[in-house]
């Protein structure tokens, strides 16, 4: 038997991912028609039913449960409130997030679980997905969040006076700004900068820790807007491709001090070479080595495009892009 993992369309994992992953999928409920859509979480009994199912499925084996950040649903809370029943056998996760954030967790939950990982393994491999996940949002128009309450007025009507495309970000699950831009354009540049920055810090971590470096997933999320999306890809690939020719030439962010740091540096300076057999750090780093952009590898990126689901569209409206990262 098999531990199951569940997620909810605000995830957005496409329906093959999903299915490949052996990946539950339960949809969030919108109603209502044009300007007058409107989205409402999952209850408690619905999701009770749910659980029970997959239980029986799994022969109790365990579910691990991945619903939107409770700062922008009913959902979370109901999700506690159904898996109290079943005495510890569903985990719910604390997300904090949305979109693809989730749905990266939400896969990798499932390929531990299908490995044949415990349910505590499994619950593990989402946290720790979660943690290391990120999540930015650029909104053509912020009336449409304003209108679902997920946005103030008063921030709505700031950034529509002062002509600002905004950048969002989830913080604590609660959506805020992560920048502040003035046209869609240097919103994208603004995005692309951001996921250069994940590449270029999991290529740090690996060559101070001395492992391989894990890939940089992306997703794309878009509304209406699949043009601006595939320009945003090829920006994102040039950009890591010029991470690449940084850390051949040895230049950019790439000299990372060793666990001794710049002041240890400076007093081996004028000390006997060390011999090629010098000890290692448990990590595996040469104590006290800073590394150069020559020791660095630059991590794979796996970039996706997909289609927000029906209950994001209702609240990021025609033109949104979302970005979501993982390491993988």
């Amino acid at each position: 038997m098999t531990v199951h993992v569940v997620t909810d369309s605000s995830s957005c994992v496409p329906a093959e991912m999903a299915e490949k992953a052996g990946l539950s999928v339960l949809n969030l409920h919108t109603s209502g028609a044009g300007q007058e859509r409107t989205t409402a979480g999952l209850g408690a009994l619905e999701l009770t039913a749910t659980y029970a199912r997959l239980l029986e499925r799994g022969g109790d084996d365990g579910v691990v449960a991945i619903h939107i950040s409770k700062e922008l649903s009913a959902t979370w809370n109901n999700a506690v409130t159904a898996a109290a029943i079943f005495d510890g056998a569903v985990r719910v996760m604390d997300t904090n997030s949305a979109g693809m954030s989730n749905g990266y967790a939400a896969l990798k939950a499932a390929e531990v679980a299908q490995a044949g990982g415990t349910l505590e393994e499994v619950a593990r491999a989402a946290q720790q997905t979660i943690e290391e996940s990120n999540v930015w949002l650029y909104l053509h128009r912020l009336d449409t969040m304003r209108k679902g309450g997920r946005l103030s007025t008063g921030q709505s009507l700031l950034s529509t006076a002062l002509a600002i495309k905004p950048i969002l970000h989830l913080d604590e699950g609660r959506i805020a700004l992560a920048a502040k831009t003035r046209t869609q354009g240097k919103a994208m540049e603004k995005l692309v900068e951001f996921v250069g920055g994940e590449i270029t810090k999991e290529a740090v971590r690996a060559a101070t820790e001395g492992t391989a470096p894990r890939t940089v997933r992306v997703a794309l999320h878009q509304n209406e807007a699949l043009e601006t999306a595939e320009k945003l890809v090829a920006k994102i690939e040039a950009k890591a491709a010029e991470i690449r020719t940084a850390a051949s030439n040895h230049e950019g962010p790439f000299t990372v001090p060793g666990e001794h740091g710049e002041k240890d540096a400076k007093a081996k300076k004028h000390a006997p070479k060390a011999s090629a057999d010098k000890p290692k750090d448990a990590d595996g780093a040469q104590t006290g080595k800073n590394l150069r952009a020559a020791d660095v590898e630059v991590p794979r990126v796996d970039i996706t495009v997909l289609e927000v689901t029906d209950v994001l569209a209702v609240h990021t409206g025609p033109g949104a892009i979302g970005v979501a990262t993982v390491f993988w």
